[in-house]
């Protein structure tokens, strides 16, 4: 009974992962129509993994659904929703940087940080989801372990429920990313926060997110 459970979870993620993954390379269109039969014949499984995979979609907002009319690939974002992004970003971002420099982190959160840069580093990102996905979920991972050494419960929901680092995958197919100043940014990060130098680690979250901002959105 246990042995079937397991791997009913990981034919979900492993379906939820193909379909992901279809999005962010365009393979299916933004706004095309996700017809559930059509994903049963491509992806060889039955439609239950497929509407939990579509579901999970839509709740980080790959997908969007209508009564009557079904599922289908979110549109683009527009340059408004970067914008609104970074806003929040430079916002809460450098203030967590600083607050988590003021706690002090222990050297178990400072080498986990350096762990995912180190990541980053292996795999920078490209134009396919794949190739990317391991530096998109490290650089993910660098932040949102910032705010939660931040100690703010509501600062890190609020981070976690934007999901834009999934949307800023979807820009990676039409720009070229120079990650070398990248890495150096969130080195510099890093240092500060290992320093409990509060006001350099804000700078340095605030200099990385406009360097980002410059490099992926304008």
């Amino acid at each position: 009974m246990g042995a079937r459970k397991i791997e009913r979870v990981v034919l979900g993620d492993q379906v939820y992962e193909a379909i992901k993954e279809r999005i962010l390379d365009q393979a299916y269109a933004p706004g095309e129509k996700l017809n559930v039969d059509r994903l049963v014949r491509e992806l060889e499984v039955s439609s239950t993994p497929i509407r939990e995979a579509l579901t999970r979609l839509v709740a980080e907002g790959l997908v969007k659904t209508e009564p009557f009319i079904g599922f289908a690939t979110a549109p683009l974002p527009d340059q408004s929703y970067y914008e609104d992004v970074y806003s929040f970003r430079s916002v809460i971002e450098p203030w967590a940087a600083a607050e988590a420099a003021r706690r002090r982190p222990g050297p178990d959160v400072i080498k986990a940080l350096r762990d995912e840069v180190a990541i980053m580093m292996t795999h920078a990102p490209s134009r396919e989801y794949r190739s990317h996905r391991s530096f998109t979920e490290a650089d993910d991972g660098f932040h949102r372990m910032i705010l939660r050494a931040a100690g703010n419960q509501v600062a890190l929901k609020s981070y976690d429920d934007l999901r834009f680092h999934l949307h800023l995958s979807r820009l990676y197919l039409t720009r070229e990313q120079v990650v070398g100043i990248t890495h150096i940014e969130h080195l510099a990060i890093v240092d500060a926060l290992e320093a409990g130098d509060a006001g350099a680690a804000e700078m340095a979250m605030r200099r990385h997110l406009e360097g980002s901002y410059e490099r992926l959105i304008k």
